[in-house]
């Protein structure tokens, strides 16, 4: 059975009592700028389409932070996480859908009874993700995860994460376990097998998009760790991490950055020849490369080189090292970062990601945030160089 303590457990005193007309007040805003965006289109209809990226677990967050009080707020919030797991499932089983034959995801057309039992059991796979994930709604399961991770079994708001982040976890390995093949690359290479002249937009949208979607993924951090309601905004930036880093710390992020590249080349080398000795399926070959290449087109400019290091190092170090990891640890946090990259590789590169989210967790937790950002990004930075000059290195 749930509890709602004063506290959610993080050595902060009890703040006041949150009001409710606060969280209705937020909501009616962000709508507010949502129709807007829709209304008036433009650059400021494209930067609220990028509020997608974070938008569906703010008012997860906030209304657990309000769950410690309001029972109502409890419901709603079950009720939100609810949706939103089931969203994500229509989302992957759909993809799975789209990587069979591209083209049943625009004429309908009928699908062969081999392909329906991988949606089936795709299905079957969110179900059961989902029902691993409500476990943790179960007091002694919450216990004996405190025993490994740096949660309150008592917290509601730690209920919810731990949840949410298992259950999303398990969904996003889902489709490349049944479908034995990343589903969003495949459904690119299906096109372009098809002859589709894939056209990933004008490369300077495509690039503002990701800097819209950054500053939602940052402010959005912000309220996911209580501002307003648990924290003020000195308070909620230093429980994300980001802090002023030294510059010894800046030196060695990019230090550090730089070493990894070389460190993952070499171990690409050796993961390659064992999925080879192993006969196991590896991230490359003609089709995959021509797929990850036209995903990845608008980037491969210098400015696309900055803009990809600062969007993916800034977000999902805010989003994974600063807001989750204080709170489940850095093996299942990382475990979902690795999970939100299996739309497009495959297991090989996967262990790539996750060796590499072990090692930005372990400099986020001896340093801060904002170190494993500057990490993160010379190292996404210097791959996408890499790609431009045609320098064969292996990485995330």
């Amino acid at each position: 059975m749930l509890t709602a303590p004063s506290s959610d457990s993080e050595g902060l005193s009890a703040p006041p009592k949150p009001r409710a007309r606060w969280v209705i007040l937020g909501s009616a805003t962000v709508l507010v700028i949502i129709v807007a965006g829709l209304i008036v289109g433009g650059e400021f209809g494209s930067f609220v389409s990028q509020s997608i990226r974070a938008l569906p677990f703010v008012p997860l967050a906030v209304l657990s932070y309000y769950g410690l009080h309001y029972r109502w707020a409890r419901v709603a919030t079950v009720l939100w996480l609810a949706a939103l797991v089931l969203a994500i499932a229509v989302m992957a089983t759909g993809s799975a859908l789209g990587a069979l034959d591209p083209a049943v995801l625009e004429s309908g057309i009928e699908i062969a009874p081999g392909d329906q039992a991988k949606i089936a059991l795709t299905a079957l796979g969110m179900l059961a993700a989902a029902a691993v994930g409500l476990l943790g709604f179960m007091r002694p399961v919450r216990r004996l995860a405190a025993r490994v991770l740096p949660l309150d079994p008592d917290s509601f708001v730690h209920t919810i994460a731990l949840v949410t982040v298992v259950t999303l976890t398990l969904e996003s390995f889902v489709p490349l376990v049944v479908m034995g093949e990343p589903t969003l690359i495949a459904v690119i290479s299906g096109m372009l097998d098809g002859g589709a002249d894939l056209d990933m937009g004008d490369g300077g949208a495509t690039l503002r998009g990701e800097l819209y979607g950054l500053v939602w993924i940052v402010v959005g951090a912000v309220f996911a760790v209580g501002l307003g309601v648990r924290r003020n905004l000195k308070q909620a930036l230093t429980r994300l991490g980001l802090v002023a880093p030294t510059a010894s710390q800046v030196g060695l992020g990019a230090a550090l950055g730089l070493g990894l590249v070389v460190a993952v080349a070499v171990l690409g080398v050796a993961i390659d020849w064992l999925w080879g000795e192993m006969g196991w399926t590896i991230s490359g070959g003609a089709g995959f490369d021509e797929a990850f290449g036209t995903l990845l087109a608008p980037f491969l400019t210098p400015i696309g080189a900055v803009v990809l290091g600062l969007s993916a190092g800034l977000g999902e170090e805010v989003a994974v090292r600063g807001v989750l990891q204080p709170r489940l640890g850095i093996l299942l946090s990382n475990l979902l970062f690795t999970a939100l990259h299996a739309f497009q590789y495959n297991w090989d590169a996967l262990l790539v990601v996750f060796l590499l989210g072990v090692v930005l967790g372990i400099i986020r937790r001896r340093t801060n945030t904002t170190t494993s950002v500057v990490v993160h990004g010379v190292y996404d930075f210097t791959l996408v160089v890499a790609m431009m000059t045609q320098i064969p290195l292996v990485g995330e």
